[in-house]
């Protein structure tokens, strides 16, 4: 796992795992995870060995007998994590970064879920494996951002009326927010204003819809008289904010890959 432990967004290395930041037993194990699936956490799993066949997903059962996690609609990763001799779960709930290593990954195919007309019927794949002996619950920010590269040509759209909308360059991304620029002549939104009926457009994946609060305004380094505006995703369905979560997972990816399998700059998030 050694690409992942130099990504910020993947798991830690095993020696930065200090032993005060490690739960242990099966009461406290099972009462995190449990947690992790009430607030329907997002929880990116991360095949040994395999950083880029990473699959996003929820918890979606916590017993005695282990966890079960949806894998439904990504057949390549969960093939990977059935391969693999372990896998490190990572999420983010609130200011805590939640990390846990899954062994012996199995999976189960169930019935087909109903389709909408026309429209090919999903079968539902659900990974189990036994509890973990331990989890860490590390002290970090909400999410980290990634920028997107220049040829996504990424930009959140503002709904500003009946027929009217802004484009934005998108300047960085997260799983918890996204920042914008806003040129010189822009109103400039207050903190707690909220942009209903946004979206992430991009090159290289579907139109992303949100719903976004903003968090801070900012001058920008690079842009005399611009600003830089923090938003936080805002009653986002756990789908979309999966579908964000791959996105910022695949620019890291191909900024690590850039750097020449180097760790990508990524930075805690602003929003």
């Amino acid at each position: 796992m050694s690409n992942a432990a130099a990504s910020p967004i993947g798991p830690d290395a095993p020696d930065a795992l200090r032993p005060e930041f490690r739960i242990e037993g099966e009461f406290a194990v099972r009462a995190v995870l449990r947690e992790l699936m009430a607030r329907r956490a997002l929880v990116t799993l991360y095949p040994e060995g395999h950083i880029d066949d990473a699959l996003v997903t929820h918890i979606v059962h916590v017993g005695p007998e282990g966890i079960e996690l949806d894998a439904t609609g990504q057949p390549r990763s969960a093939a990977a994590l059935r391969r693999a001799g372990f896998a490190i779960g990572v999420a983010f709930p609130g200011s805590v970064k939640t990390q846990f290593r899954l062994e012996r990954l199995s999976s189960t195919d169930e019935a087909p879920l109903p389709a909408a007309a026309g429209a090919a019927a999903a079968t539902v794949t659900r990974l189990q494996a036994p509890l973990p002996a331990e989890l860490y619950r590390l002290q970090r920010r909400e999410a980290f951002r990634v920028s997107p590269p220049p040829e996504d040509d990424a930009h959140c759209v503002q709904h500003v009326g009946v027929g009217r909308e802004l484009r934005h360059p998108l300047v960085d991304l997260s799983a918890g927010g996204l920042a914008v620029l806003l040129l010189p002549g822009s109103a400039v939104p207050a903190p707690g204003r909220i942009w209903r009926h946004s979206r992430i457009e991009t090159a290289v994946v579907p139109p992303i819809p949100c719903e976004l609060v903003v968090r801070g305004v900012y001058p920008d380094p690079a842009h005399d008289d611009a600003r830089r505006v923090a938003f936080a995703f805002q009653a986002m369905p756990s789908e979309v904010l999966r579908r964000i979560q791959v996105y910022v997972i695949d620019i890291e990816k191909r900024l690590r890959g850039a750097n020449g399998g180097a760790a990508a700059e990524v930075t805690p998030a602003c929003s």
